[in-house]
């Protein structure tokens, strides 16, 4: 079997959300022998002669935008809705001619399919050879077998599969479907007694949204706690060594203004682009933390210096959201020279007099 499909790819907007969605042209060519009396012993008596058809599946037929054209051979037949078969329901299928019993048929099927999110295939033939091109140069490629080849480039993408029967299953799968025809055993894809093992054996390719603000924003909330953190590492130092007392409710003041950022940044960034969603909710964070920190320290001066570290905070943190190759490294590096400023900062602190000290300010 020989599959060729060219793939179009637009997005699609309502309101603030955009979808990538495809339209594509894809030609089957098969060529196959179906055996005398189609596989039936000579010993069972038939009251007609049987007859043989090809079942196309579609998941979703909506997506099916033309009447799909196929030839058998030399002939142009008409497709029926419906795959007809308890595991493979949506579709179409064409009857074969009566002589096809015991002699080789050609199939050629052309299909214009609709849809969004991904375009997968079922390989089934011996020999399976699919080719998918597409001008959207965001390719993901996914299912059970990925492509030998690949190529992807700013025009788009183009990949390659071949794969063989032993690969697929598909001799299992007809052994299957055989006993199952013979023993009234229902055939099911969730699994059971005669279940084709090939609808595991999927191939495709997914399209993906090259900038997508959620997942970036998702990220950046995984690196909330560590944020947190870090900053009231920050704040303690400043109590530490101005030897001022910070109550729990300044600290978690502070701590809901940060986690106030997130919010900020994905409610912006579905108007705006991420970098100005990130500028506009870092920059408001950091004012409202800095002023906030100024009066509680009792010095401006010490809380622009306290949002001027903040400030350099956000900055790393948008690196290490673009880094995605080295965001593990940079953020064990941050944790590093955030321990060692700590240790330095605070290597000539008595925390004994300290702590001594505390408690005579508390009675």
């Amino acid at each position: 079997m020989s599959i060729r499909s060219k793939v179009h790819v637009e997005t699609r907007q309502r309101g603030i959300y955009r979808v990538p969605v495809f339209r594509s042209t894809t030609g089957f060519v098969a060529r196959f022998t179906l055996p005398p009396r189609l596989g039936i012993p000579n010993k069972q008596q038939l009251v007609e002669e049987p007859r043989a058809e090809v079942v196309f599946g579609v998941s979703d037929p909506r997506g099916i935008r033309t009447i799909p054209k196929v030839r058998i051979d030399a002939a142009t037949l008409e497709p029926r809705l419906g795959a007809g078969l308890g595991w493979l329901k949506n579709g179409f299928s064409v009857p074969l001619p009566s002589d096809a019993a015991g002699r080789q048929v050609s199939l050629e099927v052309n299909l214009d399919l609709m849809g969004t999110d991904r375009l997968m295939f079922l390989p089934v033939g011996a020999v399976t050879d699919v080719e998918v091109s597409s001008d959207w140069p965001h390719p993901g490629f996914v299912g059970a077998i990925l492509p030998d080849e690949r190529g992807v480039s700013g025009r788009g993408f183009q990949a390659h599969w071949r794969l063989s029967r032993f690969a697929t299953g598909i001799d299992d799968a007809i052994a299957r479907i055989r006993d199952s025809m013979s023993s009234l055993i229902p055939i099911t894809a969730e699994g059971g007694s005669g279940a084709p093992g090939f609808l595991n054996t999927d191939l495709g390719v997914r399209f993906v949204q090259p900038v997508d603000v959620y997942q970036q924003s998702e990220r950046a909330v995984k690196y909330g706690i560590l944020f947190v953190f870090l900053t009231f590492v920050a704040f303690f130092l400043f109590e530490v060594l101005r030897r001022m007392a910070v109550h729990p409710i300044q600290y978690a003041l502070c701590g809901a203004a940060l986690a106030l950022f997130f919010l900020l940044l994905v409610s912006l960034s579905e108007h705006l682009p991420f970098a100005a969603a990130y500028l506009v909710a870092s920059g408001a964070c950091v004012g409202l933390v800095a002023f906030y920190v100024g009066n509680v320290l009792r010095s401006m001066r010490r809380g622009i210096v306290f949002g001027g570290l903040l400030g350099a905070l956000y900055g790393f943190l948008y690196v290490i959201l673009q880094s995605e190759d080295y965001a593990l490294l940079l953020g064990a590096l941050l944790l590093f020279a955030a321990l060692a400023i700590v240790m330095i900062m605070t290597r000539r602190v008595d925390w004994y007099r300290l702590s001594e000290e505390t408690q005579s300010a508390t009675k």
